[in-house]
């Protein structure tokens, strides 16, 4: 077809908006640093076994050291970030799960 948007051109502004994109996702993530956030775990992180890995309520990853089992809910207190992951450690228990262990007993 005529008039067609050459493909280098088209590489270009894919290229420009995916930096773009990461560099948004990036200082919104480095904006939840020092936040803690309720994290759903997961299991073992992929890269790291020593860490959990779960997602918080805006479905982004965290990795992160604490005791937690998979399926529960946990408050993370973040400590690092990228453009697609956080990381954190497990803060103290949060009041739902006393609550919780209070309505078991």
């Amino acid at each position: 077809m005529p008039e067609q948007v050459p493909h280098e051109v088209k590489i270009e502004r894919m290229e420009r908006l995916v930096e773009t994109i990461q560099r948004i996702a990036r200082e919104r993530n480095l904006d939840r640093i020092g936040r803690v956030e309720e994290v759903l775990v997961e299991g073992a992180s992929r890269t790291d076994s020593t860490l959990l890995r779960g997602r918080t309520r805006r479905n982004t990853t965290v990795n992160f050291t604490g005791t937690a089992a998979a399926g529960e809910l946990v408050d993370v207190r973040i400590e690092g970030a990228t453009s697609t992951t956080l990381r954190g450690v497990e803060a103290r228990p949060s009041h739902r799960a006393v609550i919780l262990d209070a309505c078991a007993s």
